[in-house]
C-alpha cells in the first residue's frame, strides 16, 4: 500500500512539473510534447489510483474478517464463562458448569473436543444397562461417547460358573 501510495505522489508531482513546463512553453511542438507527457501522466496516476483502491478494500474486507472471527470469539468466551476443565471418576477429561435449571442445580457438561474448536455442545446422556461400570454420555454434535461417573447401580455380571449353578442347581458342579 505505501509503494502504490508514492507513486501515486510522484505521479502527482510530476505532473505538477509538467503544467509548468506548459506555461513556460513558447512552440505548439513544445506544448503538444508537455500535454501529451501530461496526459501519460494522468493515465499512470489513474492506474496507480486504482491500485491502491483494490488495496484499500482487500484491508477493509481484512478487517472485516477479523472483526467478525473477534466477535465470534468473544461470543464463544460469553457462552463457556464458568465451565473448568474436570476429570470425571472415569478418567475422562470434560469441561463443567453448575447451573440452575427448573429450580434446581445440576452439572453441564461439554465435549472437550467441540470446546477446543470453540463449539459449545452439551453431552446428553446414553442409557446404560446395570452391568455397565460407567455412566455414558455423547456429544450430538462431533458423536464422540465417553464415561462418565460411576453407575451406583452397577452389579457385577455374572461368571459362567454362575450361570450354570442357577440354571441347573447345584447339580452342575457333581458332574
Amino acid at each position: 500500500m505505501i509503494a502504490e501510495l508514492s507513486a501515486a505522489l510522484a505521479a502527482i508531482k510530476e505532473t505538477a512539473s509538467l503544467a509548468r513546463v506548459i506555461s513556460e512553453a513558447k512552440t505548439d511542438a513544445e506544448i503538444k510534447a508537455a500535454t501529451s507527457e501530461i496526459q501519460s501522466k494522468l493515465i499512470a496516476l489513474q492506474m496507480d489510483c486504482f491500485s491502491l483502491g483494490d488495496v484499500v478494500r482487500l484491508r477493509e474486507e481484512q478487517i472485516t474478517h477479523l472483526k467478525a472471527k473477534i466477535a465470534e470469539f468473544e461470543d464463544f468466551r460469553s457462552q463457556t464463562e464458568g465451565y473448568v476443565l474436570e476429570q470425571l471418576e472415569s478418567g475422562s477429561f470434560v469441561y463443567s458448569k453448575n447451573e440452575l435449571v427448573s429450580g434446581r442445580e445440576i452439572s453441564v457438561k461439554l465435549c472437550p473436543l467441540c470446546y477446543s474448536k470453540n463449539v459449545k455442545s452439551i453431552l446428553h446422556s446414553i442409557p446404560v444397562a446395570k452391568s455397565s461400570h460407567f455412566h455414558k454420555s455423547r456429544c450430538l454434535l462431533c458423536e464422540n461417547k465417553f464415561l462418565m461417573n460411576k453407575n451406583p447401580d452397577y452389579e457385577r455380571p455374572k461368571s459362567f460358573g454362575e450361570i450354570g449353578r442357577e440354571l441347573n442347581g447345584e447339580r452342575w458342579l457333581e458332574r
